[in-house]
């Protein structure tokens, strides 16, 4: 959908992950003593498979404990994780560069830089470092050198275009290992003691050798139960269940989008409150359905007013979340009528835009009036604090 003169689109459009709070009040969540510099080791309790081994795509739910830690979350809140490089990765890619007599350079890589995101940046310091002029070339062709660098990671270019780098040059390439960021998964008033994750662990092959996501890799694949790991708080006043418990929600988080909206069903789960609708699903409910024994239950309890699932593969035409809110649209515009906050969270560069595109069809088919009019309508709930959105 193109933007339109009046920038309301450009408004809607300008979202973006752990977007800051709308209001400078100061968060009710405690991180403690604990941050990205100073973080709490916590220990790994639970790491249970949510995902069939038939499933495209493996997804774990995690548990860490907070034993003596002071932190305080709340639902909507993020946890960020220190995450170390795979040693076989940093060892690959220390003899790929003819680097491997330097001692102190594996516990660097590991630690320190990041190894899996290629960015433009390494090609271009890369490339001057090895001469290479197919990676001129590339970095001259936006469009190939997107293509180019959608399923590759750093060590597959060094393979690629192999050179010699002195030690400068290989860390003058990189960029420093950030923090990953999870939703959180879990309800401090059901697991005081506890802070759950869902991770889906990002695996693919390149030139038939496996590669891994550095969070996912790390978190799911190799730790172990009772293995420390280094985390902190978020806090995401900006993903907020309503002050009033009594206030409606609507929940749309397909795939780990889910992860938010677990804690908020627990959350309400214990304090009670008003009616409650998820849009969620996978591709298969016999292979990703997500907690489905949980949400299930929801539902069957009367937790869940109302639970729209998508399996996007279960039928011949794929189904999405999106085509839920569009065959919902009267019956979700009504919610919103008498006060309903609405949620997002997930895959930001196909799910979120899609379903905003849909809530705004939906609008206007319910109100009868034209995109124009449902854009405005969408932008006032962003200015109210009623949509609020988490995506990555």
């Amino acid at each position: 959908m193109a933007a339109d003169s009046s920038g309301l689109w450009v408004q809607l459009r300008g979202f973006r992950t752990r977007e800051p709070a709308l209001s400078t009040a100061a968060s009710p969540t405690d991180p403690g003593p604990w941050h990205r510099d100073h973080p709490f080791l916590a220990t790994l309790l639970v790491n249970r498979p949510l995902t069939a081994p038939s499933a495209v795509r493996e997804v774990r739910h995690l548990e860490f404990g907070l034993e003596d830690s002071g932190l305080q979350y709340l639902p909507g809140d993020t946890l960020g994780v220190l995450v170390e490089q795979d040693a076989a990765l940093v060892a690959e890619v220390l003899q790929l560069c003819r680097l491997e007599d330097a001692p102190h350079l594996p516990g660097q890589l590991r630690r320190h830089f990041e190894l899996t995101q290629v960015h433009p940046g390494f090609l271009k310091h890369y490339a001057a470092c090895s001469g290479a002029p197919a990676l001129q070339a590339l970095l001259a062709d936006p469009k190939a050198l997107r293509a180019y660098l959608e399923h590759r990671q750093i060590v597959d270019v060094l393979r690629e275009f192999p050179a010699p780098l002195t030690e400068a040059q290989l860390l003058g390439c990189l960029r420093q290992l950030q923090p990953r960021q999870y939703s959180i998964a879990s309800s401090q008033r059901v697991l005081p003691d506890r802070v759950a994750l869902t991770v889906g662990l990002l695996r693919f092959d390149v030139d038939g050798r496996q590669r891994a996501g550095a969070g996912s890799g790390f978190l799911a694949g190799r730790r172990a139960l009772q293995d420390r790991v280094p985390l902190y708080l978020v806090s995401n006043p900006a993903f907020r269940l309503p002050d009033d418990p009594a206030v409606p929600i609507i929940m749309i988080g397909p795939g780990t989008g889910i992860a938010p909206f677990r804690s908020f069903l627990q959350e309400r789960a214990a304090t009670g409150g008003g009616d409650l609708w998820l849009f969620c699903g996978n591709r298969r409910r016999d292979e990703d359905f997500l907690y489905g024994d949980e949400v299930l239950a929801a539902r069957q309890s009367g937790l869940l007013t109302r639970l729209s699932l998508a399996f996007s593969r279960e039928q011949p035409e794929k189904r999405y979340v999106q085509h839920l809110v569009l065959e919902e649209a009267q019956t979700l515009y009504d919610w919103l009528q008498r006060g309903a906050h609405l949620y997002v969270c997930g895959d930001a560069k196909h799910m979120a835009e899609a379903v905003q595109e849909a809530l705004i069809t939906a609008i206007a088919s319910a109100q009868g009036s034209d995109l124009q009019t449902a854009r405005q309508y969408l932008v006032r709930l962003r200015q109210q604090r009623r949509y609020q959105r988490d995506v990555y």
